[in-house]
C-alpha cells in the first residue's frame, strides 16, 4: 500500500509502507520508542530497521519521544494501524515542550518497581519503558501510587533512608509538591516560575565562608526546610548543584516539599530567600516571585 503524502522539503513523497499484521496494545503511561521497540523485539529486527520500514530517519528511537513531525506522526500511525492523536500521547509531555532540565534525555532517573515486574513476566511487554521514569518531578507512580525508585548507579549508592524524619516530616507537601509541578509542566509558559522555583532552591546562600568544603554550602532550601543541610551533609556529602534538575530522590523530596511551601505563600517567602540569594540569581529569582504573584 503506497502512502501519498504531502510534500515535504517541496517535494511529495510516496513511499511503499505495509502495516504491520499484528500491533501490540500500548501500555497505559508507554514512551512512544518503548512501544516502537517492543514491536522490533516481537518482529526479531532493530529498531532502526523497523523505522527505515515506516520510512523514518531518527537518530534514535528516544528522538521520536521528544521531536515528531506531523509527517513521521502519519507513517507511524499507517504502519502501527493507529491514531496520529494515540501516537503523539505517548511522546514525553504529549508532545508538548519539555521544561529544560526535568526530563531524562537517555536512560530513566526512576523506576517503578510494582509495574516494571509486571511487564518483565510477559514476554510482550518485557523491556518497556513509562514517560514517569523520565520525569524529574515524580515521586509515585501516576498508575499504581508505588513510590518510585532511584535507578541510576550513582544515586544508589547515595539513596537515603525513606524512614530519615526529615523526609518523613516533608512528605505531604512534597506530594503537594508533585502536582504542582506536574500541573506547571502541562502549562507549559506558565509553567515556567515553579521550575525556576524549584531550580533555585538548591542554589548556595549569598556569602557562604570561603573554602568550605561541599557538604557544608547552605543552600537556599534550608530556609523553606529546615535540617535540609544537615541532612544533605550526612546523605549526600559529595552532592553538587547539578546543570539539570533530575535529582535523586531523595534530594528530590525536600525540594518539592519547598515549592510546596513557597508556592503556598509566595509573598510571605519573598523577602527571606531573595535577601538571601546571591546577586547572580537575583534577577532571575526576582522576576519568578513577581509571575508567582508576590508583589
Amino acid at each position: 500500500m503506497a502512502i501519498d503524502d504531502q510534500p515535504r522539503n517541496g517535494l511529495r513523497l510516496t513511499h511503499t509502507v505495509r502495516p504491520f499484521p499484528v500491533v501490540l496494545p500500548a501500555l497505559p503511561d508507554e514512551l512512544l520508542s518503548s512501544w516502537i521497540q517492543r514491536h522490533a523485539n516481537f518482529y526479531g529486527v532493530s529498531g532502526g530497521r523497523l523505522l527505515r520500514h515506516c520510512g523514518l530517519d531518527a537518530v534514535s528511537l528516544r528522538s521520536l519521544d521528544l521531536i515528531l513531525t506531523a509527517y513521521d506522526q502519519r507513517r507511524l500511525a499507517h504502519a502501527l494501524r493507529s491514531d496520529q492523536r494515540v501516537i503523539r500521547k505517548m511522546m514525553q509531555s504529549g508532545g508538548r515542550t519539555g521544561p529544560d532540565g526535568l526530563i531524562a534525555t537517555d536512560r530513566p532517573m526512576q523506576i517503578c518497581r510494582h509495574c516494571r515486574g509486571r511487564h518483565q513476566a510477559e514476554p510482550e511487554t518485557r523491556g518497556a519503558r513509562l514517560r514517569s521514569w523520565m520525569e524529574g518531578w515524580r515521586l509515585r507512580c501516576p498508575l499504581c501510587g508505588t513510590p518510585l525508585e532511584d535507578s541510576r548507579p550513582l544515586n544508589l549508592l547515595t539513596r537515603a533512608d525513606p524512614a530519615n524524619p526529615l523526609l518523613v516530616r516533608v512528605a505531604k507537601h512534597a506530594a503537594e509538591g508533585e502536582l504542582i509541578m506536574g500541573r506547571a509542566v502541562r502549562r507549559e509558559r506558565a509553567g515556567r516560575p515553579f521550575v525556576t522555583l524549584m531550580r533555585s532552591l538548591l542554589l548556595p546562600r549569598a556569602r557562604p565562608q570561603q573554602g568550605l568544603p561541599v557538604a557544608d554550602i547552605p543552600r537556599l532550601l534550608e530556609l523553606v526546610v529546615p535540617g535540609f543541610d544537615d541532612f544533605l551533609r550526612h546523605s549526600n556529602p559529595s552532592f553538587r548543584r547539578p546543570g539539570t534538575l533530575l535529582l535523586p530522590m531523595s534530594i528530590r523530596i525536600p525540594v518539592l516539599a519547598g515549592v510546596s511551601r513557597v508556592a503556598r505563600r509566595p509573598a510571605h517567602w519573598a523577602e527571606s530567600l531573595l535577601s538571601a540569594v546571591s546577586q547572580s540569581a537575583l534577577l532571575r529569582l526576582t522576576a519568578c516571585f513577581s509571575e508567582l504573584g508576590a508583589d
